[in-house]
């Protein structure tokens, strides 16, 4: 695993070394708006596994996805209206959002190196917070994660944005 150290001095170095590592298939430990994370390529499986073993995660636990747009999660998995606009309201943010079962939830981070990043690199990365599976993350609170797969909003973590606060959004919808 690598390591790129950021300042802003060297956020665009920063951002063209993490996609050369990226695209060599590497895992990344990068900050976030939340919690220190780990990041590969979401189509790089040999990645995906190095997570996995990283962390000491389960693998029936499915691993969420940053993405740069709500057009590319429409690329990944279907997204009714009623979605789309809650989607819109909460992102780029805090909240990770499931879709589909059997599919990770997804995220927009509210976070300038990410948001820079998955645009240079071009496509959706798996993420996860950098601590061992079970343990307590490194840094803020983790994004609230919220399953609206259905009529109903369910709240399946609560994070750094209140399950009250999306409750109200999703009503409003």
């Amino acid at each position: 695993m690598k390591t790129i150290k950021l300042t802003k001095e060297n956020l665009k170095k920063a951002i063209r070394e993490t996609v050369l590592a990226l695209k060599a298939g590497e895992v990344l430990e990068v900050p976030t708006d939340t919690v220190s994370g780990l990041i590969c390529d979401y189509y790089n499986k040999s990645a995906e596994k190095e997570i996995f073993r990283l962390k000491k995660r389960p693998e029936e636990k499915i691993l969420p996805i940053f993405i740069s747009s709500i057009s590319e999660v429409k690329k990944l998995v279907p997204v009714n209206r009623r979605q789309e606009k809650f989607m819109e309201k909460v992102w780029p943010g805090k909240v990770t959002c499931v879709l589909k079962k059997d599919v990770g939830g997804f995220r927009i981070p509210g976070d300038k190196f990410i948001l820079k990043l998955l645009q240079k690199f071009g496509g959706p990365l798996l993420q996860t917070s950098a601590n061992i599976s079970g343990e307590l993350p490194a840094g803020g609170a983790p994004s609230t994660v919220v399953d609206i797969t259905g009529e109903d909003l369910k709240i399946l973590r609560e994070g750094a944005v209140s399950g009250e606060e999306l409750q109200r959004i999703w009503d409003l919808i």
